[in-house]
């Protein structure tokens, strides 16, 4: 879109300047070499208006909610609080660029929510980014399995290699960023099969 305007704007100009060279010369190898070079002139205007394009503001917010993990059957005001999204407070989130998550993706930014679970940044437009928390921004590792534990690595992969939030930038008007963690209980693990004593 940005590239289209460069073109409406510029190719008056440079019609009209062929134009000129035309009415004047009956050179063919200089018109072709102009209109070459003309060629190359906008190439280049194009890819320089949409490079030099500033960055834009970014915003966003992070929540949690989490599972009810004691023994005794909660109260349905106690399942609710629990389901009510939170603000999430100094959680660290990495921004890289592309559609699935790789460790060798290109590493943006590295930010963190203030006391409302809130950030702010800056982007460039026309890219696009995804949001990730930190087990997923490092290294994949599999985890072991234990007497009580034992994981579905495949499972764990997949959920490794999903962005928890893609954005693809604009020049304006980008929807606000929002992701929300939940927290499962310790012998409900997402991609993990628990095999030990549950809670009384």
């Amino acid at each position: 879109m940005e590239k289209q305007k460069v073109k409406e704007a510029i190719l008056p100009y440079l019609n009209n300047l062929l134009s000129i060279f035309n009415k004047r010369t009956q050179n063919k190898y200089l018109l072709v070499m102009l209109r070459t070079t003309l060629f190359f002139c906008l190439f280049f205007a194009q890819s320089f208006w949409v490079t030099a394009q500033k960055s834009v503001i970014i915003r966003g917010y992070i929540t949690h909610t989490e599972d009810y993990c004691n023994g005794a059957a909660p109260t349905p005001e106690m399942e609710a609080a629990l389901a009510t999204e939170k603000p999430e407070s100094g959680k660290i989130i990495y921004v890289k660029i592309g559609t699935t998550n790789k460790y060798t993706n290109t590493l943006v930014k590295k930010i963190k929510t203030d006391a409302n679970g809130r950030f702010e940044l800056s982007l460039k437009p026309g890219i696009t980014y995804y949001f990730v928390e930190e087990w997923k921004a490092n290294v994949f590792k599999a985890p072991k399995n234990t007497a009580e534990l034992t994981w579905d690595i495949a499972c764990l992969r997949k959920r490794y290699a999903n962005p928890d939030f893609v954005l693809k930038t604009k020049g304006s008007n980008n929807p606000e960023v929002h992701i929300n963690y939940h927290k499962p209980c310790d012998f409900r693990p997402y991609c993990g099969h628990f095999s030990g004593p549950l809670p009384p």
